[in-house]
């Protein structure tokens, strides 16, 4: 891939880009906490956003919900997080969005990188740095506090499960 496009992606990346990691209650989860790293970026013109999504190979194009006007370029599977979006990214030189990325870059690592033996002190950490990178953008808002999902992530509550459920393979520790 030439510079011209390496550095046409790192400006639109560093200029329209959001990296995000929700975290996620699912009761049947041994920590109860699910975290979902996504790279997403949103325009009205799908073009751009199919052309970005061909060089990154990896993700889809689709309307935003509730916004049909907008399309959305989503990368959400942890695996192509990984395995695509992350080598791709390490080429660009972002400037704008380097903090960002360094941080959504560490989680998903970890959490690639330990999908079945995850522990609570691993997803503490995840907590943590999920809570810097809001911080670093003003537009986002957490549902809970870090006390809560900590509090949420420290509960051993096995009666909070639904009956008959059992404790989810993944993110396990």
């Amino acid at each position: 891939m030439d510079d011209y496009i390496l550095g046409y992606a790192a400006g639109f990346i560093d200029a329209e880009a959001s990296f995000s990691v929700s975290l996620k209650l699912q009761r049947d989860l041994r920590y109860r906490v699910r975290p979902d790293p996504v790279f997403s970026i949103t325009q009205s013109n799908a073009e751009v956003l199919d052309f970005l999504r061909s060089i990154i190979e990896c993700g889809r194009v689709i309307e935003k919900p509730g916004q049909r006007h907008l399309k959305i370029l989503i990368v959400d599977n942890l695996d192509e997080l990984k395995d695509k979006l992350i080598p791709f990214l390490d080429k660009l030189h972002l400037r704008v969005k380097h903090e960002p990325y360094r941080i959504f870059k560490k989680i998903v690592l970890k959490l690639a990188n330990n999908k079945r033996k995850l522990t609570r002190e691993m997803l503490k950490e995840i907590i943590f740095l999920s809570f810097e990178l809001s911080k670093l953008n003003s537009k986002s808002a957490r549902r809970r506090s870090l006390k809560e999902t900590l509090e949420i992530l420290n509960s051993r509550d096995e009666a909070a499960r639904p009956p008959g459920r059992k404790v989810a393979k993944c993110l396990v520790g």
